[in-house]
């Protein structure tokens, strides 16, 4: 789930980018929210790693603006946190984006969480989240509940950039409500929600989303409330965006898409290698029965050129066989090992490691390091009992009848001296 992220941070950022318009639409925002004329300044958001601006924005030059990248979506592309005050007792700040996983059938997502998914959460509405999490809090801090306030102007706007993006499978909700003090202080808490739904095809048949969430708090007395506000919402369709910061976007970019392309091809080639080995070692096992099975036929017709050690081979095969162990070969020593396993790997002092697993190799074992393993042979014996038994039948089978005697016979006795 962790390779996703890079490209949910990148919805995201379309989701950043809306805020931004073009000229004729900043003149009519500007207009529409009554910013008033005042002297004003930049603030650049900047990338801590490259030192890149990402954008700027422009505030009353009477506000205090902090702002910090953070990496939590990304490793090379920040969110930003925010804080800003004035001298009329306006403040503002964001939380940090918090990203989840959700799964419409919960014991899949129990499965998940056993596999060590550790953000698993189901999908939450906007109202839910307020009344759960949001007013407790607001409470605690002694304000009150007025109402839901919408912004059409900002909800019209992310509609068409959806469109225009052809982002059919991604919501992005904007949900406001204002609160109020015993002392007039009036506040504004956006939840910002982005929902991503996957097609069930593309994750077996199981109903997924990726959404995430970060909230915007804004305080102000009501007596300039609206005002600050609005020059802080027209702040953020008056961003600019940086034209080297999108440059370096593109070059991190089509530098992550050749690293997939080579991780790609590395395990094409790796498992072009495990199919390789696996076959190797199926033809070596066929040439071993195969070479038994000459020898045990050799047997019963009596052909075997190696009559004289048959006996003793027998014996040590039984003995084997007793003590379940087998000979393996490497580099044409013998090794006597444990039986039953499919594969063993050897060293050349003899240490061995016996696996079923075909596709492993202590090689690439980090727990084995600097140390060579190699794939014994191993011998496919076939028990010298049943070749003993068989091998008695063909000759009982093939004795001659025994001659008839009669049934008393009368013998001189030789003279005893």
């Amino acid at each position: 789930m962790k390779a996703l992220f890079p490209f949910i941070f990148s919805l995201f950022t379309l989701s950043s980018c809306m805020e931004s318009q073009s000229q004729d639409v900043r003149n009519a925002s500007n207009s529409e929210l009554g910013v008033l004329n005042q002297a004003t300044k930049q603030h650049y958001f900047v990338d801590g790693k490259t030192g890149l601006v990402v954008f700027q924005k422009e505030y009353p030059s009477d506000w205090d603006i902090l702002s910090r990248p953070t990496y939590n979506l990304d490793n090379d592309f920040p969110t930003f946190l925010y804080l800003m005050q004035n001298n009329n007792g306006m403040k503002a700040f964001n939380t940090p984006i918090f990203q989840f996983v959700a799964f419409q059938n919960p014991q899949y997502a129990q499965m998940m969480r056993s596999y060590g998914v550790t953000n698993e959460r189901p999908l939450i509405s906007p109202t839910a989240f307020i009344e759960s999490e949001v007013k407790p809090l607001m409470e605690r801090e002694g304000f009150k509940f007025l109402s839901q306030r919408e912004f059409p102007e900002i909800t019209t706007y992310i509609e068409k950039q959806k469109q225009l993006l052809g982002l059919q499978n991604v919501d992005f909700i904007t949900y406001s409500t204002e609160w109020v003090n015993d002392d007039h202080v009036k506040a504004l808490v956006t939840f910002n929600q982005m929902i991503l739904h996957y097609d069930p095809a593309l994750t077996g048949g199981e109903a997924m989303k990726i959404w995430n969430y970060q909230i915007g708090y804004f305080f102000a007395p009501a007596g300039n409330y609206e005002t600050d506000m609005r020059i802080a919402i027209n702040a953020d369709f008056n961003k600019i965006e940086s034209p080297n910061w999108q440059k370096y976007q593109i070059q991190v970019n089509n530098f992550r898409q050749q690293e997939k392309n080579i991780q790609h091809q590395n395990r094409m080639r790796t498992q072009q290698a495990q199919f390789d080995q696996h076959q190797q070692i199926m033809n070596d096992r066929y040439a071993a029965n195969d070479a038994n099975h000459a020898r045990f036929m050799d047997n019963l017709r009596g052909t075997n050129t190696a009559n004289a050690s048959s006996s003793n081979s027998n014996h040590n095969n039984f003995i084997d066989m007793i003590r379940e162990e087998q000979n393996v070969d490497l580099n044409g020593k013998t090794f006597k090992v444990n039986a039953g396993a499919d594969n063993y790997w050897m060293t050349s002092d003899g240490k061995y490691i016996a696996s079923n697993n075909q596709f492993y190799d202590p090689n690439r074992d980090p727990l084995y390091d600097n140390q060579q393993w190699d794939l014994a042979t191993k011998f496919v014996v076939i028990y010298f009992v049943l070749e003993v038994i068989i091998f008695n039948l063909v000759i009982f089978v093939n004795m001659p009848p025994p001659s008839k005697k009669p049934s008393t016979q009368l013998m001189p006795a030789d003279p005893v001296n």
